[in-house]
């Protein structure tokens, strides 16, 4: 597939480094009896390696030459499935058969993000938890320690909360420009989610919990109650009532709080 080039619509840059590629599968923790989901194989370069590691790769791909060419040059690998499709459309929890104990066998995600849609499969993932186990992704530096921020950090936010609730976050390494081709203008940054078998904090309503955590980062320099008021519609006297029943000063901006406190606000304003 050396002919074949990136397309810029598609946001496609592929990993070209070998010994960043080693370095990302054996992230995975792979083993013979893993599933693993490739987000956007391009040409292979971590295919070829899970391939030999792994009891099953499915491949999920939208560019129809990447398919075709993946297909001619691995056919001969049983345990891959190269998927012609959209990742934000795909089903991650078709590729579970239901266990004899009516569980869901899991799996775990691998994939060298566009960066123009980091943001959504992120999100996407964050809505199919419960199919997967462990991911290793590659995004944008700036945008991956957004995903690990902790709070009080400037790359604290929502991404931050759900992900810290959900999971296990660990930031791997830097990948310079020159492994990728083309070249993108920035550093990228490799991570590993582990999902955590329970949440580290219920929440009672996941909706709405997302929504009150969203309005309160929608403009970070203004306080939480100003968020509140100008993303919720609500009068500046109910959000200051809410904001102290939940503990937390009016006065306070998002990236002070941690991921229960927000639990607490979005129980305060649910009972609104």
């Amino acid at each position: 597939m050396r002919h074949l080039y990136p397309r810029r619509g598609l946001g496609q840059s592929f990993l070209t480094r070998e010994s960043v590629a080693d370095s990302l599968v054996e992230a995975l923790s792979p083993g013979p009896s893993d599933i693993v989901l490739e987000v956007g194989p391009g040409k292979g370069v971590l295919t070829r390696r899970l391939v030999n590691r792994v009891g099953r790769v499915v491949a999920v791909e939208i560019d129809e030459r990447l398919v075709e060419g993946l297909r001619v040059e691995m056919g001969g690998f049983g345990n891959l499935e190269v998927v012609k499709a959209d990742f934000m459309r795909y089903d991650l929890g078709s590729l579970l058969p239901a266990a004899p104990d009516g569980q869901c066998r899991r799996l775990k995600v691998l994939g060298n993000l566009p960066y123009n849609l980091s943001s959504q499969i992120l999100f996407k993932l964050l809505e199919s938890i419960h199919a997967w186990d462990v991911a290793v992704l590659t995004t944008q530096r700036e945008f991956a320690s957004r995903v690990v921020a902790a709070p009080g950090s400037k790359a604290y936010g929502a991404l931050s909360v759900f992900f810290a609730r959900l999971t296990l976050r660990e930031r791997l390494f830097n990948i310079e420009p020159d492994s990728f081709k083309p070249q993108p203008d920035v550093v990228s940054t490799a991570f590993r989610l582990d999902r955590r078998e329970q949440p580290l904090y219920p929440v009672p309503d996941e909706a709405s919990f997302r929504r009150v955590v969203k309005v309160c980062f929608a403009q970070r320099r203004k306080t939480i109650a100003n968020n509140l008021v100008a993303g919720l519609k609500l009068t500046r006297e109910a959000a200051v009532v809410c904001l102290k029943q939940a503990g937390i000063e009016p006065s306070a901006r998002a990236e002070t709080l941690d991921g229960e406190q927000f639990r607490e606000l979005a129980d305060a304003l649910g009972a609104v």
